[in-house]
C-alpha cells in the first residue's frame, strides 16, 4: 500500500517511529519553478522504503499533482521541497532557499567518527541522522566547511552533507558506495554523464590531487579552495562540464 501523502503533518512523538530514527528523507531543489531531478530523489526514496518495508512512495505524477494543488513550490524561483516518509505517509514540506555562497571553502579528514561500509545508513538519507550531525558540528568547531569520513579501512567516503570528488591528472574520481559512501543524487547525475569514476581513495590521493569539490542536490558543485590549509586549483576545464551538467 503506497504512503499516504500529507502536507507539513504533525507528528504524535509518544507513537511516532520518528523515536527510533525509522524513516527516509529527502531533499531537492526547486529551481525557476522546476523540482530538480525528482525522479531520481523518488528511485533512492522507492529503495529505502522497500529495505524498510514501509509502503513504496506515490509515483512522481500522483506527487507532481498533489504540489499543483496543495502547495506554491512549482511557481518558486528558488526553493527545497523535503520529502519525510514516516507513519505510512509522505509528509511533504517547501519553503524559499538560497544557495549558499562561500569564497572560501576548506576541507579536512573527520577525526571524531569513523563510517562502516556496510551499515544501511550510509545506503540510505533515513532520519537516523546522528553520524551526519556529528560530522557536521567538527567541521563547525574546526572552521571548515567540511569533513571527510574515512571507513573502517581507511579509505575516503563523503561528508556530513556532500559527496566528494577530486581531479588527478584531468580525470574525476569519487569514493564508491562500497566504501560507505552514500548514493547521492547529484553524483549519480556526473557518474552516469560519465564525467567520474569510483575508485577507492585514500588520504594520500587528497594529498597529491589538483583539485577537489563537493556536491549535493540544494548546491550542486561546491568547489573545494584548501586542504589542511594546501591551496588547491580550480581547473575551469575540468569543472565547467560538471556545472553545465548539474545546472
Amino acid at each position: 500500500m503506497e504512503l499516504e501523502l500529507c502536507l507539513d503533518a504533525t507528528l504524535d512523538l509518544s507513537r511516532s517511529e520518528v523515536r527510533h530514527g525509522y524513516g527516509l528523507f529527502e531533499t531537492i531543489r526547486i529551481k525557476e519553478g522546476r523540482v530538480l531531478r525528482l525522479p531520481q530523489h523518488l528511485a533512492r526514496l522507492r529503495r529505502g522504503t522497500a529495505f524498510l518495508e514501509m509502503g513504496p512512495p506515490p509515483g512522481q505524477e500522483a506527487l507532481e499533482a498533489f504540489l499543483a494543488a496543495h502547495t506554491r513550490v512549482l511557481g518558486m524561483a528558488s526553493g527545497v521541497l523535503r520529502l519525510y516518509a514516516v507513519d505510512r505517509r509522505l509528509i511533504v514540506s517547501a519553503m524559499a532557499f538560497s544557495p549558499e555562497v562561500r569564497t572560501s571553502v576548506g576541507v579536512d579528514i573527520a577525526e571524531v567518527l569513523v563510517r562502516h561500509s556496510s551499515s544501511p545508513l550510509n545506503r540510505f538519507k533515513t532520519l537516523a541522522y546522528l553520524e551526519n550531525r556529528i560530522l557536521a558540528r567538527e567541521a563547525r568547531d574546526r572552521d571548515l566547511f567540511e569533513v571527510i569520513a574515512l571507513n573502517e579501512r581507511g579509505e575516503l567516503t563523503d561528508g556530513s552533507r556532500t559527496s566528494l570528488f577530486l581531479v588527478e591528472g584531468g580525470r574525476i574520481f569519487t569514493p564508491p558506495t562500497s566504501a560507505g559512501a552514500l548514493p547521492g543524487v547529484a553524483r549519480q547525475v556526473i557518474l552516469e554523464a560519465g564525467l567520474a569514476q569510483e575508485v577507492s581513495l585514500s588520504q594520500t590521493d587528497l594529498v597529491r590531487c589538483e583539485a577537489l569539490f563537493l556536491t549535493n542536490s540544494l548546491q550542486g558543485l561546491i568547489p573545494v579552495h584548501f586542504y589542511r590549509g594546501r591551496a588547491l586549483k580550480q581547473p575551469r576545464a575540468v569543472l565547467e562540464p560538471v556545472l553545465e551538467i548539474l545546472g
